[in-house]
């Protein structure tokens, strides 16, 4: 078992025999023996690059690793997980495997998902139309090379996203929208100099220039801003960002929003800065690690752990106690697949770690590891199904 071990690290593993491994961690027989593999890994004095105590324990914080195995159980229909510091090591790996492990009652056999087909991860794809009509598609631009438009030079950097600026600031009026499709994401340098990353199924509108006064860009789906300081006549221009419900103004900051039509509200978190969001009868000043939500029942702040609120921007899914639906809604949309119930699912909550560049069948088997759903991959959608007892 530690040369299996020493594989998952290594990212060798099969799938199969990542599921082994995780069979393995979960049996409370186990337990002294997985205890024993991550102390004598946590003790190594080589530097790998990819693992650091202070990460790990940041992730031992924010999932609650202190809860003894045993003491997991089902409350109200829902699944609660609970980690071991085997997995909270796993969690920061590289290769961003997903964890799911669970404690039951009762021993529960891991099956693979399901599949008649796979279906590979979405990427860099995006839609730049601009204010007379015209298309450009900017996946298909060659790195350095100006798009066809007379009054904007449209250049793909080195790194690979869209810097767009004006030739001249006098001639430009309109706006330009920049979508990105199910399947596709993409980071946008805007003229003023901050950056936006989109993620699927989404698309920010923006005036060919910024005015003096303002910056406002107009959002659908989900998006993270980092905004750049921007200064005239001795004061900052504030940058406001426009979804159906809501406003948000900000001076220099780091947040994200979602604004999915598909999801129950509309999520604002903020990382760094500070961001004053209004609604049709409420203004709210979020702080650094707050959350603003807008649903049918009204209007809500918190704090939270903003990791999972920008987890796509990183290259992951990260779940924390989330809906199986939420999770489904996600990976739908990044997958460009249709999502089936072939029967009554049970309402589940899951929590862990999944990286986006991995295939859908990979995601689903590690899907597979937190219960009784199953999943079949079939003619570009995504069954979901208990099986028959």
């Amino acid at each position: 078992m530690a040369i299996l071990f020493k594989k998952y690290l290594n990212n060798e593993c099969t799938p199969e025999e990542t599921a082994a491994l995780m069979a393995f961690m979960r049996s409370s027989k186990n337990r002294e023996l997985v205890q024993s593999l991550l102390d004598d890994h946590l003790q190594d004095g080589e530097d790998k690059g990819w693992m650091y105590r202070a990460q790990t324990d940041r992730i031992f914080q924010r999932l609650n690793l202190n809860q003894d195995v045993e003491e997991a159980e089902v409350r109200s229909r829902t699944i609660r997980f609970t980690f071991l510091k085997t997995a909270a090591a796993i969690l920061i790996l590289a290769s961003a495997w997903a964890v799911f492990i669970v404690s039951s009652p009762t021993k529960k056999e891991v099956t693979a998902a399901r599949t008649a087909e796979d279906v590979l991860p979405g990427g860099n794809k995006a839609v730049l139309v601009l204010s007379d009509g015209q298309q450009v598609k900017l996946d298909s631009l060659q790195t350095g090379n100006p798009g066809d438009d007379e009054s904007a030079v449209i250049k793909k950097s080195a790194d690979g996203h869209i810097v767009y600026f004006a030739a001249d600031n006098n001639k430009l009026k309109g706006f330009n929208t920049v979508r990105t499709p199910r399947g596709g994401q993409y980071e946008v340098a805007l003229p003023d100099g901050s950056r936006v990353w989109l993620n699927a199924a989404s698309s920010i509108t923006y005036p060919a220039a910024f005015n003096a006064g303002e910056r406002r860009v107009m959002l659908t789906g989900e998006a993270y801003f980092e905004i750049a300081s921007l200064w005239r006549n001795n004061k900052k221009v504030p940058f406001v960002v426009e979804t159906d419900r809501q406003k948000i103004e900000v001076l220099g900051t780091r947040f994200n929003v979602n604004a999915y039509d598909d999801e129950t509200g509309i999520k604002t978190t903020l990382i760094e800065g500070k961001v004053k969001v209004t609604t049709e009868n409420e203004t709210v000043i979020l702080k650094p690690n707050q959350q603003f939500n807008l649903d049918a029942e009204g209007i809500s702040t918190k704090k939270v752990d903003v990791e999972p609120a920008i987890d796509w921007k990183n290259g992951d899914f990260l779940f924390a106690d989330e809906d199986l639906k939420s999770v489904m809604r996600k990976i739908a949309r990044w997958y460009n697949v249709e999502v089936i119930y072939d029967s009554e699912i049970p309402e589940e909550s899951l929590s862990g770690q999944i990286s986006r560049s991995r295939n859908l069948s990979e995601v689903l088997r590690m899907l597979e590891l937190s219960g009784d759903t199953k999943f079949r991959i079939e003619d570009g959608a995504v069954h979901i199904f208990r099986p028959k007892k």
